[in-house]
């Protein structure tokens, strides 16, 4: 008798491989990109590049020396990204950054709470108790801003969650912003929602009311308004509940 050989191997069987093989294939590209991105010096924005080369750098307060990128990091407690912010900070100049952390209050970030050194003794004194989606995490961006503006060689503030990453090496992101003039402000019209309330008005006018990312970067002028406004805030203290961060900088730096 002859012995058969195997039979043919079921299509299903071999579709479900070739997704498989695909994704796999895919995260791997994905990865490797994403190494490219944070690692590569040489890396320039055509958009970075032509504001550095016409000179047009302005920085406030007649300010002249070396200008740093502010970090404010707001976040629950620690964290947990660290590692991946040890390495963006571990080939910048020293000179060119600070860090100011806002985490719950008493927590300290030191060897036993941080894996990088960078966050060592970066967290506010002052810090406050925050609840998600209310005014006090607007407090607590204004606490985070007012730190920084005692500085005066922060020229740009970037706010940070405990979540977000670099995609960028320290490099990039420090030609790119030093390069503008202008604050980085998601902002559109929230023409689906109904958050706005006619109470505001006449402080918040419902044609300056704008949807954006909490997560921002402003020029070292905005920073300021927001820190000093005593306006708007009051209002959004008073009238907004969940989500409303990023409409308030936006009225606050337009008002």
């Amino acid at each position: 008798m002859t012995r058969k050989g195997p039979g043919p191997i079921p299509g299903g069987y071999v579709l479900w491989f070739g997704w498989k093989f695909v994704i796999v294939l895919s995260m791997v590209l994905c990865v490797v990109a994403l190494f490219q991105l944070h690692f590569h010096d040489d890396i320039a924005s055509p958009n970075s590049l032509s504001f550095a080369g016409t000179g047009s750098r302005i920085f406030e307060d007649n300010f002249d020396g070396n200008p740093k990128i502010a970090f404010l990091f707001l976040v629950r407690q620690d964290l947990p990204l660290d590692f991946l912010w040890g390495n963006f900070f571990e080939n910048a100049d020293i000179g060119s950054f600070s860090i100011y952390i806002h985490s719950e209050p008493g927590f300290v970030f030191d060897e036993s709470t941080s894996r990088s050194h960078s966050f060592y003794d970066r967290q506010l004194t002052n810090s406050i108790e925050v609840a998600w989606g209310e005014s006090s995490m607007i407090e607590a961006e204004r606490l985070l801003l007012g730190a920084a503006l005692k500085d005066p060689e922060n020229q740009r503030f970037v706010l940070l969650s405990d979540s977000c990453v670099p995609l960028y090496n320290f490099s990039y992101i420090y030609k790119y912003l030093m390069a503008s003039q202008r604050s980085f402000v998601d902002s559109f019209l929230n023409v689906k929602g109904s958050r706005y309330s006619p109470k505001m008005s006449p402080v918040i006018q419902k044609d300056k009311w704008r949807k954006g990312s909490q997560w921002i970067s402003l020029v070292r002028s905005h920073a300021q308004v927001v820190v000093d406004d005593e306006i708007v805030f009051p209002v959004f203290k008073k009238l907004c509940k969940v989500h409303d961060q990023p409409f308030y900088v936006f009225s606050s730096i337009k008002s």
